[in-house]
């Protein structure tokens, strides 16, 4: 049973139905022209409505059915004694749910209303269902297409407007190959996505410099014909991720490797210009028989300079002393040989691996000879504090900083790519802060019981 409005501007017709409805056990409102039609469908918001096709008022039933479907998703069934095909075909417009001819049959109007109410409520279950399913589509996290057998998109998810930025209407009842174009992510091959059914990395590309990454799979669905899902998930920022770390990885190794280059050459230079150069003297002196002091003071100097190419290799300062002497000692050469006032704080440091001290040393030496080239800094500090599983190790400069994007793109930072390697040989955590006109800032989280 169910609350039903009649609007009916005859007051003996509008009375006989509502009698007849509520002996048929229906709650029933009267109206008798369309105006109150409209004005009361709102406010008591009835389950159906009995409206007279034509009302000699101000508005007549169809100008009245078709502003209630406007507003309200409230069933109607035209009452009507004309059956002219004109007046009918407007009245189709407001998508009526049936039609009752008067005068009529109280059975046959009961029962044309208990149809109406149960295809209503039907209906409503199916739409209600339908926004349910549509929800939960929309939540999914990826595209999702649904293709007929000849590739063409009969449905999409909202997922694939936000990624394509192509709204539903522009990708509906067209062939998916001729608005998206698909191509394997590692060959670049154009892919043909209608009838696959394995699962793939491919790239969407919209625009020439609007490319989408993502995991594609497909599944087959047979109804009244054969369909095809697609789901795509956007990966973008996974694989530019991946390629942004590949890429820090081949520069710090190119990096990595061009510093050991200039430290053969330096080496090289070394050996030729001080140690062979010496060892020529020492030669000459031996051949002519010279054993005096000068022979021995050539071998003074020999082994020297032997000292300081060694030095280069592996200071013998980090074999005798704790990591925090040889870190204050170029720190010391720093200030001597610089306008720029350096300190050096040191605590609870423990015993560390020769790995671990070359490493730091180096970052060290690098950082200081960085400020003292490029910071253009008046202080500067290297902390170095130990913790129960790591070492923490900050450089800090007042300087002229610059630009946190420019170590990972510009190649003239062989530097900071040393240090950013250093780091990864430590497995540790780097953090560097700057920007231009600000000073540096950069920390590094050291394990000291990391396994190898």
């Amino acid at each position: 049973m169910g609350k039903i409005l009649v609007a009916e501007d005859s007051i003996i017709v509008n009375q006989h139905i509502k009698h007849a409805l509520e002996s048929g056990g229906h709650e029933v409102i009267s109206v008798y022209s369309g105006k109150d039609a409209v004005s009361t469908a709102r406010q008591e918001e009835p389950n159906l409505i009995l409206m007279d096709i034509m009302m000699e008022t101000n508005s007549d039933g169809i100008d009245a059915a078709f502003e209630i479907k406007q507003d309200l998703d409230i069933p109607i069934i035209f009452l009507t004694a004309l059956t002219d095909e004109p007046t009918i075909e407007k009245a189709k417009f407001s998508l009526p749910y049936g039609y009752v001819v008067k005068p009529f049959n109280e059975a046959e109007l009961l029962s044309n209303i208990d149809v109406a109410l149960y295809k209503a409520q039907a209906e409503k279950k199916i739409k209600e269902n339908s926004e349910l399913f549509q929800a939960i589509i929309n939540s999914i996290d990826k595209a999702i297409f649904l293709l007929d057998s000849k590739g063409v998109i009969r449905y999409t998810n909202s997922v694939v407007e936000k990624i394509t930025s192509f709204p539903f209407e522009q990708l509906m009842n067209k062939k998916i190959s001729e608005v998206l174009n698909f191509y394997d992510y590692k060959s670049g091959v154009p892919v043909e996505v209608v009838g696959k059914d394995e699962v793939e990395e491919l790239e969407l590309k919209l625009r020439e410099d609007d490319r989408i990454f993502g995991d594609f799979y497909s599944h087959n669905v047979s109804l009244d014909e054969d369909y095809t899902l697609l789901f795509f998930k956007d990966i973008s920022e996974r694989v530019k991720m991946h390629e942004f770390n590949e890429n820090m990885k081949n520069r710090r190794l190119a990096s990595f490797i061009e510093g050991q280059e200039k430290e053969r050459e330096r080496i090289a230079r070394d050996l030729h210009d001080g140690v062979g150069q010496i060892a020529n003297m020492i030669k000459l002196s031996v051949k002519k028989g010279d054993t005096g002091p000068e022979l021995s003071d050539m071998v003074d100097q020999f082994l020297d300079e032997m000292r300081k190419v060694t030095d280069g290799l592996l200071p013998t300062l980090l074999s005798d002393f704790p990591i925090e002497v040889c870190v204050k000692k170029i720190l010391d050469q720093a200030t001597k040989s610089s306008e720029i006032k350096f300190e050096f704080h040191s605590e609870d440091l423990p015993e560390l691996e020769m790995k671990h001290k070359v490493n730091i040393y180096r970052i060290a030496q690098e950082n200081i000879s960085n400020i003292i080239k490029h910071s253009q800094a008046k202080n500067a500090s290297i902390q170095l504090y130990g913790f129960h599983d790591h070492l923490q190790m900050t450089i800090e400069d007042d300087g002229l900083g610059f630009e946190v994007g420019d170590y990972t793109t510009n190649t003239s930072h062989h530097g900071i790519q040393n240090i950013l390697f250093r780091a990864q040989v430590l497995k540790a955590e780097c953090n560097i802060d700057t920007q231009k006109g600000k000073g540096t800032f950069i920390s590094l989280k050291i394990p000291f019981n990391e396994k190898d």
